[in-house]
């Protein structure tokens, strides 16, 4: 008996066993149909391949028709665009503002700490903080104990 290979256009039928009947229907149909011994490996093949996403938490494959078919193209055509509504909101200055100050917060955070760095020392092994308390001092900084 020669070696049965699995071509991309079988696919959709062992995608639609998938989705229908679980894994073990998929393997089911490749070990009966096709005599593939270790049908893991084709599905990890489908997984792979860039038309089908494989969702994980759903335990199904999503399929991503190619252009040209299913009448459906990658893109949007002129008159998709322009019949587009535009009360839709673009997603755009309210999410950059919000990344923007984040990452400001965290530069000052950062520019914080580096200066305390100079001052403080933290040495995690024997639980200490050494303060230099003389360059706080000449620097114009109070120390007061708590």
């Amino acid at each position: 008996m020669g070696k049965t290979v699995i071509k991309e256009d079988m696919f959709p039928e062992i995608i639609s066993h998938y989705n229908t009947g679980g894994r073990k229907a998929a393997y089911a149909l490749l070990r009966e149909r096709y005599g593939i011994l270790h049908p893991a490996g084709v599905v990890r093949r489908i997984k792979k391949d860039g038309r089908y996403g494989y969702d994980e938490v759903k335990d199904r494959f999503e399929d991503y028709p190619a252009c040209g078919e299913s009448g459906k193209g990658l893109f949007l055509g002129i008159e998709e665009l322009c019949a587009l509504s535009p009360a839709a909101p673009a997603p755009g200055p309210a999410a950059g503002k919000h990344a923007g100050l984040e990452k400001l917060v965290q530069e000052l955070l950062g520019d914080r700490l580096l200066l305390l760095s100079r001052y403080i020392t933290l040495d995690s092994s024997t639980r200490t903080m050494m303060v230099d308390q003389s360059s706080l001092l000449a620097d114009g900084y109070t120390v007061e104990l708590l």
